[in-house]
């Protein structure tokens, strides 16, 4: 995600060929970012819910994900805002885009939905995380052709891209549902993640998703005659996706069962990817004070630029994760008494140079009348 994004927001337009080996390798790659994420935290969110084990309304991660969707959402738009604009009382639309927080929120918010739908009415969870996934992905074409103009834009925002969002829930939840559905399997079964079945078969389904979701697509077309079947076999990223997904999960498995000890940094900063997320924000993307890495080099710089500054961008965060609990536990308190004094401080040493300036100022202005006055008898 980080080089990823720096990448995106600063390599300059005249790089951008997708003929070119190295671009286009990279672009495949950064593709996979999304769909693996969403998936994982579909995956990862069902599997402690069903560990919970008690009812629906004492089991805390119901009660965890509801407050997290909520504070993401919430997380989405303060990473939005900006003061110098605020301040000017300018209200801008990017200010309500939707971006990936809104829509993991709201992910985590749509399992919690599915399963008590599920337990209220005794169905199977599996299968209506299985059906809700599918259904997110079938609309999808729909909304991309819908005329929204009358929906108000906050809502807008969050069914089509048009606006500036940069994500939006549909298709993405759909990855999560589908995720929470091996959360589902590995929660029953967990030994399956210790053997070779489940690996193999994700990657037998990613390569059937792969060569032959395109002909799928377009058998269900011609044997249900919806025009969305169509679209999604000639534009089929969704399913393509999918596929990618698999394979990545399995081949993470297979890691997983190789290499036992992993470092600690490693599942450090997997556990603090949200610090990473709104942190790189607001250091990329210029937002909260108009100042940042895209203010200065937005699409600017070469490919050797790039590459030294992605691997620098990502340093720095390693480094930050491996202080993070320095930075915590540093004194904040501290700060925050003397911070009044240093602003008296600033405040009386402003004054007298404000002082000193002005006496200045006066004298010299004496002096010049005294050589006009001089120089004209």
């Amino acid at each position: 995600m980080l080089q990823g994004h720096f990448t995106d927001t600063l390599l300059d337009v005249a790089y951008r060929d997708p003929n070119n080996l190295i671009f286009s390798t990279w672009s495949f790659m950064r593709g996979m970012t999304a769909p693996i994420f969403f998936f994982a935290s579909g995956l990862i969110f069902v599997f402690l819910l069903l560990r919970d084990g008690r009812p629906f309304r004492e089991n805390e991660r119901v009660q965890k994900g509801i407050r997290r969707g909520l504070s993401l959402i919430a997380i989405g738009y303060i990473l939005r805002l900006s003061f110098p604009r605020l301040l000017n009382g300018e209200i801008y639309d990017g200010l309500f885009a939707v971006d990936v927080l809104h829509c993991i929120g709201l992910a985590l918010l749509a399992l919690i939905g599915t399963y008590l739908f599920s337990r209220r009415f005794r169905l199977s969870f599996p299968l209506l995380l299985g059906l809700g996934g599918a259904l997110v992905f079938y609309i999808e074409p729909s909304l991309n052709t819908a005329n929204l103009d009358n929906v108000p834009l906050v809502l807008r925002n969050y069914l089509t891209k048009a606006s500036g969002s940069v994500f939006t829930p549909i298709p993405w939840i759909g990855y999560s549902m589908l995720g929470g559905i091996l959360g589902y399997i590995l929660h029953r079964r967990p030994q399956l993640a210790f053997g070779q079945w489940l690996p193999f078969a994700l990657v037998g389904a990613g390569l059937l998703m792969h060569f032959q979701s395109d002909k799928l697509l377009l058998n269900l077309y011609n044997l249900t005659g919806l025009d969305n079947f169509h679209a999604h076999a000639f534009n089929n990223y969704l399913l393509f996706r999918l596929g990618h997904v698999f394979l990545a999960v399995a081949i993470f498995i297979w890691i997983a069962q190789l290499w036992e000890n992993i470092p600690k940094l490693l599942l450090r900063i997997g556990s603090e990817t949200l610090v990473i997320y709104e942190v790189h924000f607001v250091l990329l993307y210029s937002t909260w004070f108009g100042i940042g890495l895209s203010t200065f080099w937005y699409r600017s710089l070469t490919p050797w630029q790039t590459f030294f500054g992605a691997l620098l961008f990502v340093s720095f965060f390693v480094l930050m994760i491996a202080h993070i609990d320095t930075i915590r536990s540093f004194n904040w308190q501290r700060i925050k008494k003397t911070a009044p004094l240093a602003w008296a401080w600033i405040l009386e040493k402003a004054v007298f140079a404000w002082r000193v300036a002005r006496v200045r100022a006066i004298r010299w202005y004496h002096r010049l009348a005294y050589v006009f006055q001089k120089a004209n008898g």
